[in-house]
């Protein structure tokens, strides 16, 4: 034994055949193992479905976007996209920085650029929405998403240029967050992404943003519990870095943008622009729809949003209140849907508005949650595959938000900029209007010799030294207007003398102006001549509202210049757009009568 115990152990240096074939097969057991797992993990429904989820919706997203401008205010955010201008109150600065980028892409004319951004935040929402939903089975959660995604509400914003899609992305990040935390109550770091989502909400749409706020309130009150002080003070500082954005409005002013709504380089004025304090008028019960008709139409809209899967959302919010394990779930999805849809109803009307819909999507999200749970409570068995195929029918139910073809806006715009004769002078009565020549000024930079005066925006804030700036010659129109809140013939005969100037009438603003101007096509000159209202092919809603506006207007000039047979001439062409159009049948009506004529009870404001 001594002997032996000199003897080196070559063995230990030199492993046998045996052991080493040994020890390779287990390493390539254990490799091949850890490939079986990772290609089973890859495949797993939990992984891949809210990448589908966001796919889909976005390639149909992309293909039905508007290849022109759109009416609403889609021409105003078009132009903050591509020249970082100042659009309406509160600025929403968070939009502009999110769309520019998208304007650099070689995609085809810039206002689809800008809705191709829309579309990609959209898509990006319905994968947070599916991420949120997994707990209920990936089937269904994929199935949720896309009846989400094909909802007319839904869909119509993702297709232009506006801020919902932005902010709905925002806000189902955060509603994911929180239903993280719903799973695990200790998930702090949930909580502080949702404040940081949130935060950035309120630098795109802040009233959206707010009436999301309720579903932090219990997350915020166990982080309390669990860490103290320290805990809210880091969600507050969070969601406060959001409201950073605003920094931009006014270091943007001092450059003097195109489009520079209320002028934010003083404190007062940038107060001005981020509270929105010019929209807080006739909201709540001073609105002029009264509150039960809202919440009526609130019932509609939910109708035809989702049809009857509300019963199955009421389904899954109670069974979501039997357990108490699942209340922080239902407290996130009944206080989501019940604030929002609720808190728009209260502001002010939600009937023939397709913005409303954009302000209620937090609500349809909640609502589209609680039916998966509902649905959930039929069970998880293998029938749930066919759900996702049963959702991508709605995308052909709502088939109409599409905008793929539209291009109506081309042919306002001819007639209203392009063929204005040389450096003439513009005044315009109508958001609308104003927001389709900053558009068209934007993308086409072919009118730089317009002077463009738009009356609905003087007194926003200080842009009417933006105006005067530009053009002086503006001084004595801007100055009579801020005084009587009507422009002054004399003011415009005497520019007239010097420039080309166009109005666009309305039917209360500029009744003064009815005798001392002609028509000309879509708009009236000063002293101007008087050709016939052009034919414009008006094929979807909007457009034949701009179209019926105009022959509004029209047949109410004829009258008053005492001219009844061009009047009635214009109000049959108006009706041909929308033929039960009140205002109007009943001035065609009295028209027809031939008795003297009182125009006061026609007069309609401005919005």
């Amino acid at each position: 034994m001594v002997a032996n115990a000199n003897i080196p152990n070559h063995t230990a240096f030199h492993p046998n055949p045996t052991r080493a074939s040994a020890r390779c097969k287990v390493f390539a057991e254990s490799f091949c193992g850890l490939v079986r797992w990772h290609a089973v993990g890859s495949l797993d429904a939990r992984r891949w479905t809210p990448f589908a989820a966001a796919l889909l919706p976005l390639v149909i997203y992309v293909w039905t976007a508007a290849g022109h401008g759109y009416w609403l205010d889609s021409a105003e955010f078009t132009a903050a996209a591509v020249e970082l201008d100042i659009p309406h109150p509160p600025g929403h600065p968070l939009f502009g920085l999110w769309s520019q980028p998208f304007c650099w892409l070689p995609l085809g004319p810039l206002p689809f650029r800008v809705a191709v951004g829309q579309a990609v935040a959209a898509a990006i929402a319905l994968g947070f929405v599916c991420r949120a939903l997994l707990h209920e089975g990936a089937y269904l959660a994929l199935a949720a998403s896309w009846l989400l995604a094909g909802c007319y509400g839904f869909w119509f914003q993702a297709v232009r240029a506006e801020v919902y899609a932005l902010e709905a992305m925002l806000v189902c990040i955060a509603f994911e967050r929180v239903a993280a935390w719903a799973h695990e109550r200790t998930n702090t770091r949930a909580l502080y992404g949702a404040c940081f989502a949130l935060g950035l909400g309120l630098a795109n749409h802040h009233f959206i943003a707010v009436l999301a706020m309720p579903v932090l309130a219990w997350p915020a009150y166990d982080a309390f519990r669990q860490h103290g002080w320290r805990a809210l003070a880091l969600c507050t500082a969070l969601g406060a870095s959001g409201l950073v954005t605003y920094a931009y409005l006014p270091l943007r002013a001092l450059a003097e943008p195109p489009m520079d709504l209320g002028d934010p380089r003083t404190w007062q004025d940038f107060w001005w622009v981020i509270s929105a304090q010019v929209y807080a008028r006739k909201i709540g019960g001073g609105a002029l729809q009264p509150l039960g008709e809202r919440f009526a139409d609130l019932a509609v809209i939910l109708y035809e949003q989702l049809g009857l899967l509300v019963l199955a959302s009421l389904l899954g919010g109670y069974v979501l209140l039997r357990q108490r394990r699942s209340w922080p779930l239902a407290y996130l999805w009944w206080t989501a849907a019940l604030i929002s849809l609720c808190g728009r109803a209260w502001l002010n009307e939600v009937r023939a508005n397709p913005d409303v819909l954009g302000y209620m999507i937090p609500g349809f999200v909640a609502l589209v949650a609680l039916a998966a749970r509902g649905v959930a409570v039929f069970g998880r068995a293998r029938w749930t595959a066919v759900l996702p195929v049963l959702a991508l029918a709605t995308f052909w139910l709502h088939r109409d938000a599409s905008l793929h073809a539209f291009a109506a806006t081309d042919a306002f715009d001819e007639l209203r900029r392009r063929r204005l004769p040389a450096a003439s002078v513009l005044i315009l009565t109508t958001p609308e209007t104003v927001f389709r020549h900053w558009e068209g000024e934007a993308v086409e930079q072919l009118r730089a010799d317009v002077t463009m005066l738009p009356l609905p925006f003087l007194g926003y804030g200080g842009s009417d030294r933006v105006w005067l700036r530009r053009d002086p010659s503006l001084r004595a129109v801007v100055e009579a207007y801020a005084r009587t809140g009507a422009l002054a013939p004399d003011a415009l005969r005497a520019l007239a003398r010097e420039r080309p100037v166009f109005v666009e009438l309305d039917s209360s603003t500029t009744l003064s102006l009815y005798p001392h101007v002609s028509p000309a096509g879509l708009l009236y000159r000063v002293d101007g001549r008087h050709p016939a209202l052009a034919t414009v092919d008006a094929r979807d809603a909007e457009s034949a509202k701009q179209l019926l506006w105009a022959h509004y207007v029209r047949t109410l000039f004829f009258a008053a210049r005492g001219d009844r047979a061009r009047a009635l001439d214009a109000a049959q062409h108006g009706l041909g757009y929308a033929p039960r159009a009140r205002e109007l049948r009943a001035l065609t009506e009295a028209l027809s009568r031939g008795a003297p004529l009182d125009l006061r009870s026609f007069l309609v404001g401005q919005k």
